[in-house]
């Protein structure tokens, strides 16, 4: 995994002690062969139950993936159609800056 994905920590990152921390940091700001190497340290399984117990701290866009790849359940604060298209339809604006 890119040692970029764990930025704030300045000591190394332990896989058993840090686990939740890296796979919630790897899911969100992770690339997809950062993903696949994961999977490789954890079962997908143990990667679901850490995303689902901590999905409050994931954006949308993490969230959506994991609703939409694993058939997960994760709440969103934004709607589908603003997460794909950057566009708020409660606020009718853009909502992220281009």
């Amino acid at each position: 995994m890119h040692r970029s994905n764990f930025w704030d920590k300045m000591w190394d990152v332990d896989r058993k002690i840090d686990k939740v921390y890296i796979i919630l940091r790897v899911s969100q700001f992770g690339t997809q062969k950062d993903f696949d190497e994961l999977k490789k340290y954890y079962p997908i399984q143990e990667i679901l139950t850490v995303i689902q117990a901590n999905h409050y701290n994931l954006d949308d866009l993490t969230r959506n993936f994991f609703n939409i790849q694993y058939w997960l359940h994760l709440p969103l604060k934004k709607n589908l159609n603003e997460i794909t298209s950057g566009y708020s339809t409660r606020f009718q604006e853009k909502i992220f800056v281009e």
